[in-house]
């Protein structure tokens, strides 16, 4: 009876405990969004390296629509080929998946792509026929998934373990923004769906490939014009992020309830001249760091955030340069992780000659590991 009465304790904390946990405040993140600032990676970097693609003829890469990266694979979505493009970490290719003609079973089309790092595999989602399609490394087809309930399935989505979430920007009427599924045996099926759009957006269908990052096989989601972070889990969003920036850069309520926006641009338009952080996009999660990226004022300038899980402080960046090249300079953002070091795709290593246009193989990408600050 003791025993029993123990175990029951037990539980009974470990509950308490759990509900504590989901109830703390979110860390904040103090970025001023006036401050810019021009680096040379090596005063802030400990360890560069760079990885060039050595593509073929038949495995080449056109548009970087994805960008996934393990210890011994790049992995490429590409959506001007509908194909996803698997290179060494060597940049050697190893594989290429892609439609076939007259083949059965395959996707039509390829709406978004993400990666299984725990299962070691790549997943293609196509809208239209409703379906995920789940390949191996090789590019063995494994498994084809049915979405039911896939009215409101969004053009973005990331996966943890056997939940699936999308990121809705097509006009839903229930007006959320993130829909979840679970997997069950051969489909994806609806569970439920999390947080509010508002209306300045909610005709824009305006979405960006990387607002959702994993991390220790859970999903984070960095919405638009937000200045939270969440952790998605099936019971729910729950903040564990937030941006700290001064009052008037940050969007209002007023702002929010906007209707009347027609466009793309018009949007982008009022962005610019309101003086509040939009467009926030590009989240990566390490064991060290949060990184995002968003847009002040101009979008030819946006910032990129380093925030340091060990010391709460911030890096922000525009513009990167070299103390070893001085023809080197990017504004690019980061497209992929691996443990602590971030990816950036940088112009090609070798500059063609003079009148002379770059190989379309000549696509290389710089890794680099932040110093302490």
């Amino acid at each position: 009876m003791k025993q029993h009465l123990l175990i029951f304790l037990i539980l009974l904390l470990a509950s308490c405990a759990q509900k504590r946990s989901n109830n703390l405040p979110a860390i904040k993140i103090k970025i001023t969004p006036a401050d810019s600032q021009a680096v040379f990676i090596e005063d802030i970097a400990d360890s560069v390296y760079y990885v060039q693609l050595k593509a073929t003829k038949d495995l080449f890469v056109n548009q970087i629509s994805g960008f996934f990266v393990t210890d011994s694979l790049l992995i490429i979505a590409d959506h001007s080929q509908g194909a996803v493009l698997i290179f060494d970490q060597h940049g050697v290719p190893r594989t290429k998946i892609h439609r076939v003609e007259n083949k059965r079973d395959q996707y039509a089309s390829m709406t978004d792509v993400t990666y299984d790092a725990q299962q070691q595999q790549v997943e293609i989602l196509d809208l239209s026929q409703n379906k995920i399609f789940r390949y191996d490394i090789n590019g063995k087809l494994n498994k084809v998934l049915e979405i039911i309930g896939s009215r409101y399935f969004g053009l973005t989505f990331a996966k943890s373990k056997g939940m699936y979430v999308s990121e809705i920007v097509n006009n839903n009427k229930e007006m959320v923004r993130l829909r979840l599924y679970k997997e069950k045996g051969n489909m994806v099926t609806y569970h439920s769906q999390e947080l509010s759009f508002f209306p300045l957006i909610k005709e824009l269908d305006i979405a960006f490939p990387h607002q959702f990052d994993n991390y220790k096989d859970s999903v984070f989601y960095f919405p638009l014009l937000d200045d939270k972070i969440y952790h998605v889990t099936l019971d729910g969003a729950t903040p564990v992020y937030q941006v700290d920036a001064p009052k008037e850069n940050l969007i209002t309520e007023e702002t929010k309830a906007i209707t009347t926006v027609r466009d793309h641009f018009a949007y982008w338009k009022k962005m610019e001249t309101s003086g509040i952080i939009y467009d926030n996009n590009s989240l990566f999660i390490t064991d060290r760091w949060v990184s995002f990226r968003y847009s002040f004022q101009s979008r030819i300038s946006p910032r990129n955030v380093f925030y340091s899980k060990k010391t709460g402080k911030v890096l922000q960046l525009t513009e990167y340069s070299s103390r070893k090249d001085a023809a080197f300079h990017s504004r690019n953002k980061i497209i992929g992780k691996l443990g602590d070091y971030f990816v950036m795709k940088m112009p090609p290593l070798h500059a063609p000659a003079p009148g002379a246009a770059a190989p379309q193989e000549d696509i290389s990408f710089m890794f680099f590991r932040l110093k302490d600050f």
